[in-house]
């Protein structure tokens, strides 16, 4: 007797984890829930691995019949023995900078090992490498060989497409593209650098320049309203975060830019004539004819991110018709 088969899939940003199950016939169930990021460097590994549990009690699906687990997360990696573990300095605070914002001291999250103890049919990969996989396979870059996702968000993170083939580099870190330097101000960003692109337009970096306590939703509200200093941020950050995409854009020459994460899509209405006007000044003979748009995979973009790196190709045929992101359920909050 054979058992029907289910995939899982994991994204992990800064601020949350998802967690959803999906036949192929589509998804089933979605779970959000903040990242725990305080206790040992399992407390991630375990939430994800609580969450999965949870997603197949709500699903009445029997966990041994889950037969891949993609993780779309949130990076960079080291290499440690045969497995990867996961850097990211928004994470593991042990190695973030400025740091009285700790609220642990790991070094390294040990993220696929711990897991495919459970789910030896594991991959992993960096969320905007992964996306790229996604948006190749089902969104705005179908057909495209040159194209490049970049999320603007907690983080800005970056994943490329060149001739055809997604680029990984030695330990799947290529596309870094908040990391690249753009100014000599004092602007810190979490993994110690200064002056860097998500030092400049991070979420959280817009709301504190806003003031102490606002939140990058307050600095957007303020803008529609036409408030001045507000105005003055967003115009600044729109303004850094063009020159990011012109300078990669110099490097590998693309077709498309495709923006996603949650700081552009709420206010994609703002940014992306921003964005557009900034970009188009850069050197012409390079920027012209290249496209920018928001990803139409919209709030499932993470999940179908990380379900695109396990997918079995009959599936793949088949999500392409039915697009089963665009009926999937609303997340089920847990906190």
């Amino acid at each position: 007797m054979t058992h029907p088969s289910y995939l899982a899939a994991i994204d992990i940003g800064g601020t949350k984890v998802t967690a959803s199950l999906a036949s192929k016939e589509g998804i089933l169930v979605k779970l959000y829930q903040p990242i725990h990021l305080e206790g040992n460097q399992e407390s991630i590994p375990k939430q994800v691995h609580n969450l999965i549990k949870e997603s197949c009690r709500l699903s009445q699906v029997n966990p041994q019949n889950i037969s891949a687990l993609g993780i779309s997360t949130a990076s960079p990696f080291q290499k440690k023995g045969p497995h990867r573990v996961v850097v990211a300095p928004n994470l593991c605070h042990g190695i973030a900078s400025p740091s009285s914002l700790q609220k642990n001291n790991w070094k390294e999250i040990p993220l696929e090992s711990y897991l495919q103890a459970n789910y030896p049919q594991l991959k992993m990969d960096n969320d905007c490498i992964a996306a790229v996989k996604a948006e190749s396979l089902f969104g705005e870059a179908q057909g495209i060989h040159n194209f490049v996702y970049v999320t603007w968000s907690t983080g800005i993170g970056m994943g490329c497409m060149v001739d055809g083939q997604i680029l990984h580099g030695k330990n799947g870190n290529a596309g870094h593209g908040g990391h690249i330097y753009l100014s000599e101000e004092d602007s810190n960003c979490f993994c110690g650098q200064s002056g860097d692109l998500e030092s400049l337009v991070a979420g959280p970096v817009i709301a504190r320049k806003y003031h102490s306590e606002a939140t990058t939703k307050d600095v957007f509200q303020a803008f529609r309203q036409r408030e001045k200093k507000a105005q003055k941020i967003i115009h600044r950050a729109s303004h850094f975060f063009a020159r990011g995409l012109a300078s990669i854009n110099n490097l590998l020459d693309t077709q498309l830019f495709i923006l996603g994460g949650s700081v552009f899509l709420k206010n994609q209405d703002i940014l992306l004539p921003l964005i557009e006007k900034e970009f188009q000044e850069s050197f012409s003979v390079l920027s012209q004819g290249v496209q920018v748009k928001g990803t139409s995979l919209g709030t499932y973009l993470g999940d179908i991110a990380a379900y695109s790196l396990v997918l079995p190709p009959t599936w793949i045929q088949e999500w392409q018709k039915s697009k089963p992101w665009q009926k999937a359920p609303q997340a089920i909050t847990i906190n």
